[in-house]
């Protein structure tokens, strides 16, 4: 399925959650790389949220639906 997203450009490189190697730490990181190098002028706030248990909460007929939308196709 990541192959799938990856190749119809639905992932995004910024995209850090549920890619290998990648999570809301790197996220973070490669932000506050790009603040101090790029905006040192202005004020910033952040938030980071980490919604693991979000998808725990989503009706699954409804994430079907959203998947079959995106042209994934298979045994869900």
């Amino acid at each position: 399925m990541v192959r799938h997203l990856k190749d119809n450009k639905f992932i995004n490189k910024s995209q850090h959650g549920f890619m290998g190697k990648r999570s809301c730490l790197t996220n973070l990181l490669e932000f506050l790389e790009y603040i101090t190098t790029q905006i040192v002028v202005y004020t910033v706030d952040v938030i980071y949220l980490d919604f693991q248990k979000a998808f725990d909460k989503v009706p699954r007929a409804r994430l079907i639906c959203k998947l079959k939308a995106h042209g994934t196709s298979g045994k869900y």
